[in-house]
């Protein structure tokens, strides 16, 4: 059985982790890589806007062990008509370990 839930900073290692792993199948690291500098950056990022809410993550679960991820990034762009805000949101790193 699945547990759905909003990630936190206690998450962040796996949330990089599952990061590095979409990065790999989607060609953007090659073969071994040094990650060693993306994965600072990623955790500074995440250690600053996640608890700011500037972004979002929700996790599954299975038997306590994080097996999928996916995020939510606010925006915010001129106002137009339709949202005279400009707050906007993108969805991304959507990804599942392949056995799951």
């Amino acid at each position: 059985m699945f547990n759905l839930r909003q990630a936190n900073l206690q998450d962040l290692e796996a949330l990089i982790q599952l990061r590095l792993q979409l990065l790999r199948e989607a060609g953007d690291i090659k073969g071994d890589s040094d990650t060693a500098n993306l994965v600072e950056a990623t955790r500074k990022y995440l250690g600053e806007k996640m608890p700011s809410g500037e972004f979002l993550a929700w996790v599954a679960e299975v038997d306590c062990q994080i097996v999928a991820a996916s995020g939510l990034v606010f925006f915010q762009r001129p106002p137009y008509n339709g949202n005279l805000s400009g707050l906007e949101a993108y969805v991304m790193n959507v990804y599942t370990i392949p056995m799951w």
